[in-house]
């Protein structure tokens, strides 16, 4: 049923049971204008498929006042056109809603239809129970108690009552799918487009339906069908193909009452006379087989289309899951590796540092106990000594800080003394020929770090940029408030003028153990993303070969910060 949200949830029910009626009294009163002489029988009865539209829309509990309703209405509505309001015929009212529960339990049940008609069962169900079964319980009660009160004769009974069964099969196949498909999704998914599509559609099947229609009988009884009669075909097959139930159901609503007009007034290629019974049955076995011809290719076409959707949509996920399956065996290699390299690290610091102290020592007692050392060849190689040993000192401290844990205490304080030490602690050991230039985006806010963490992080990035410039050169530094990912961020760059670093080593440059120097571990710009990693921050860099290179670092603000800007 239509959505009723703008009204309370507890008149709904009642909102439902007037549309129903008024539906359903709209469908008698265009059923009676379609029953002529000699058997005053609808060729096609609307309210089978307003009343199993009802039934199949609306819940259980809501049935007894439907049918009710229904029962109530169809005598009044149909009074006046050929039989009088009597008993029988609250009696023949009682029969079509008998149809309609009937149909309606067998396609729920039996069938679990779907409104929306978008598969074949959906349609072999509607077809078969709903319109060829159900039908034949209202054909024989009904017309059993138009012979009870006289109003047919005996010799009428099984024309009549094949009248009244096809007519009442008609309005299933023909309104029921329209106000089912139409009442669940209306016009769900369709853009500006195919919106104008569809009324292109309708309008020229209407023109073609008028033509073939609109013309005299070429033949007397028994006619002789012109292939012409079938020009509606393609536009249903048009229709199938683009709009599916929805915009196949509504072709045939409008071939269909084209037909019946034309037909009714003697006009078309299955007419006989002025509305016949030959007429009658010639135009419901075409509209018949155009209908079904229609909602079979359209939903055939449905389930096609929902299996490759679930086929994309599988593949996707699969795709989804290796790619996770990736990350998380990368991540646990990743883990392995860190595991060996720590064990590796406490075993070099262990058993490589202890000697590096003798060394040491004993160094320091040769100079202190042979002073003359202190020069000429001795010296120099006391000094190579001195060097060596402190190199391999800093590459077990880069062993070590590498594998140790990252958990800052992050602590909200300004950001600008933390890159203040530590390009001072950098600038001690570079060349003289450097100028720094410094640049402070106004009172920046606080941002949550650990200055003991992020000290280090920074010292090694103004350190590769000092080294990077052995001649000397420029070294800007810029510290400004950035939005990143709809938060707001201080943005930190570090610009060289240096020799460059090429786009391939670019790519590897916060590996770890990757380095491109003759000395050094390949370990200080992978210690920076893990620190900057855990500040949840981002660290990137952008170089061009013989121009310069600058790293740029993002940390988000405190939360009290955020909450001001």
């Amino acid at each position: 049923m239509p959505s009723l949200e703008f009204c309370p949830r507890r008149w709904q029910p009642l909102l439902r049971l007037v549309l129903f009626v008024c539906a359903y009294a709209l469908g008698t009163k265009l059923g009676a204008v379609l029953a002529f002489p000699p058997e005053f029988v609808s060729a096609m009865w609307p309210p089978s498929g307003v009343a199993l539209t009802g039934l199949l829309l609306t819940r259980h509990r809501e049935w007894p006042a439907l049918v009710l309703g229904a029962i109530l209405v169809e005598p009044f509505a149909a009074h006046g056109t050929h039989w009088p309001i009597t008993l029988a015929s609250f009696a023949v009212a009682a029969g079509n809603l008998v149809e309609a529960l009937v149909a309606a339990l067998v396609l729920r049940r039996l069938v679990r239809f779907h409104p929306s008609m978008d598969r074949v069962r959906d349609v072999l169900g509607l077809v078969g129970p709903a319109a060829l079964g159900s039908t034949l319980i209202s054909a024989t009660l009904s017309l059993c108690m138009l012979l009870s009160d006289q109003r047919l004769e005996a010799g009428e009974f099984w024309s009549a009552w094949r009248v009244f069964w096809v007519g009442n099969a008609m309005g299933v196949l023909l309104v029921a799918p329209l106000l089912l498909t139409w009442l669940s999704r209306g016009l769900e998914g369709w853009t500006r487009q195919r919106r104008l599509e569809l009324t292109a559609l309708l309008l020229l099947l209407g023109l073609a339906t008028h033509w073939v229609f609109s013309m005299p009988p070429t033949a007397a009884p028994p006619a002789t069908f012109h292939p012409v009669t079938y020009l509606a075909f393609p536009f249903l097959l048009w229709a199938a193909l683009r709009f599916e139930a929805r915009g196949t159901t509504l072709a045939t609503t409008v071939m269909s009452a084209l037909a019946l007009w034309h037909t009714a007034h003697g006009l078309g290629p299955f007419a006989q006379s002025a509305w016949h019974n030959d007429s009658v049955i010639f135009l419901q076995s075409f509209l018949a087989v155009a209908s079904l011809s229609g909602l079979f290719l359209a939903s055939a076409l449905s389930e096609r289309r929902r299996a490759q959707e679930e086929v994309s949509h599988l593949n996707q996920e699969l795709r989804q899951s290796l790619q996770t399956l990736a990350t998380t065996q990368a991540a646990l290699v990743r883990r392995e590796r860190l595991a060996a390299l720590g064990e590796l690290s406490a075993t070099v610091a262990h058993e490589v540092r202890n000697p590096l102290g003798a060394i040491s020592n004993a160094l320091a007692a040769i100079r202190r106990l042979a002073p003359q050392t202190a020069s000429g060849p001795a010296g120099q190689l006391l000094g190579i000594m001195d060097e060596e040993v402190q190199r391999l000192d800093l590459i077990v401290n880069d062993l070590l800080d590498y594998t140790r844990p990252v958990e800052p205490r992050l602590q909200h304080q300004a950001l600008g003394p933390v890159v203040e030490g530590a390009l001072t602690a950098s600038l001690r050991s570079g060349s003289s020929g450097i100028t720094v230039s410094q640049s402070l985006d106004g009172p920046l806010p606080p941002v949550a770090l650990d200055a003991h963490l992020l000290h280090v992080a920074l010292t090694n990035l103004f350190t590769n940029a000092v080294q990077a410039m052995p001649s000397g050169g420029s070294l800007v530094t810029r510290i400004e408030t950035a939005t990143r990912e709809g938060a707001p961020h201080a943005r930190l760059t570090i610009s060289d003028t240096g020799h460059g670093i090429p786009v391939d080593v670019q790519q590897r440059i916060f590996e770890p153990f990757f380095t491109t120097r003759a000395t050094g571990t390949g370990l200080g710009l992978a210690i920076v993303r893990r620190i900057v990693d855990g500040h949840h921050g981002e660290v990137a860099v952008h170089s061009t070969v013989g121009q310069g290179t600058t790293f740029t670092v993002w940390l988000p603000c405190a939360r009290e910060a955020r909450a001001l800007l």
